[in-house]
């Protein structure tokens, strides 16, 4: 017979092995209405800016991190703390969520830009005040005292992992002096090994950095002699090389425009020198949001982006593809179309699917992320190695 006194301390460990449980399994991605879609992240009641501008790092077909801004900060808008998730079965589930970058009453994070090199995952994020300081009133910041766009970036940081991104360690970053520096796409290597990063800062300039430790990075080249409004660039290898012996060398750069065709350029020099950007009637842009655009190890280009007219339409994400030797984009196919949801919490972003972004981890297989609503945090696999 069990006493009620010998019953104690078994009902304890129960529970207590039943919370820890609870706690450390992860969670299972939740049903989705479009098929293939897995769910990272949901926050239904952020009160500030939401769950926004993720990228992804993909290890393996069953491996990926993915890093999002979350902001909770009533007030605060295109700013937040920066936290991440992690699968490693392919996206049936992900980590509970962890902080990387913890916001202060001081400062918080305007964005996160991942790259892999080697087994080492970077992690670059650019800083902002949490009150207005510009004192400009632009953006509205002057009315309340609150920073309402994210800038200006007062500080580039880095962060690295060495076991697929479950954990991170602070870095030492050195980058040169720029207003509001953004780095606004993946790096690629050039055909010496060092690696061009794109950024865009104030004015509108977009151009390149280069490093030949993803540390230190110095000035490139950037754009100039066109009237073209763009940013956010993003850049590729060019399916034209100019020297075909040294074809990493030949660069092609899309950004988004305010006009209907994106902007886009070509370097020949590994990004010292740039072409002025002309508009690319074949690749919507009309300044929506930013797109996401890459050259594939089979050299096929993927350009992912936001139909529409105007900077709220931000609904629907399609995406077009162009392999080598093809002389025009292929039609452009539906990837994402996710349905409004009933949450009032948000300022905005009811039903957005908008700021893709993606990693390659075979020849011409993506993951592909990107924010829902600004409540969630989506992912999905995009196989184009047998597209146009």
């Amino acid at each position: 017979m069990v006493t009620l006194r010998r019953a104690w301390p078994v009902l304890l460990t129960v529970v207590v092995l039943t919370v820890l449980t609870t706690l450390l399994l992860p969670r299972t991605a939740s049903a989705e209405p479009i098929p293939g879609e897995s769910l990272v992240y949901t926050n239904l009641a952020s009160k500030g800016d939401g769950t926004r501008t993720p990228d992804i790092v993909a290890t393996s077909e069953n491996n990926a991190v993915v890093v999002w801004r979350e902001g909770l900060r009533p007030g605060n808008r295109d700013m937040g703390y920066m936290r991440y998730a992690y699968t490693t079965d392919g996206g049936s589930h992900w980590s509970r969520p962890q902080t990387l970058a913890q916001e202060t009453d001081q400062y918080a994070y305007h964005y996160v830009i991942l790259y892999q090199a080697g087994s080492t995952l970077y992690a670059y994020l650019g800083r902002t005040t949490i009150a207005d300081t510009d004192g400009d009133g632009a953006d509205g910041d002057a009315t309340d005292g609150l920073n309402h766009n994210g800038l200006p970036i007062n500080a580039t940081l880095l962060k690295t992992s060495t076991d697929q991104g479950h954990t991170w360690q602070n870095a030492s970053l050195s980058v040169p002096v720029k207003t509001n520096l953004v780095f606004s796409g993946h790096p690629l290597q050039r055909q010496d090994g060092t690696y061009v990063m794109p950024y865009w800062s104030s004015g509108r300039e977009n151009g390149v950095l280069f490093s030949s430790d993803l540390r230190t990075w110095t000035l490139g080249g950037h754009i100039s002699g066109s009237g073209l409004v763009a940013g956010e660039n993003q850049i590729g290898y060019s399916q034209n090389p100019a020297n075909p012996s040294a074809p990493k060398n030949s660069l092609f750069m899309v950004a988004r425009d305010d006009r209907a065709g994106a902007a886009t350029t070509t370097s020949t020099d590994g990004g010292v020198t740039w072409q002025p950007f002309v508009a690319d009637a074949d690749l919507p842009s009309n300044n929506i949001a930013r797109s996401f655009f890459t050259t594939d190890s089979n050299g096929r280009y993927l350009y992912i982006y936001n139909t529409g007219a105007g900077l709220s339409s931000r609904d629907i994400l399609d995406y077009k593809t162009r392999g080598p030797g093809a002389t025009a984009w292929s039609a452009a196919k539906r990837f994402a179309d996710g349905p409004e949801d009933t949450n009032t919490d948000q300022p905005d972003g009811k039903g957005w699917d908008n700021y893709p972004m993606a990693d390659e981890y075979a020849p011409g297989k993506f993951w592909v992320v990107w924010e829902f609503d600004t409540t969630r945090i989506k992912t999905k696999t995009l196989d184009i190695s047998d597209a146009p």
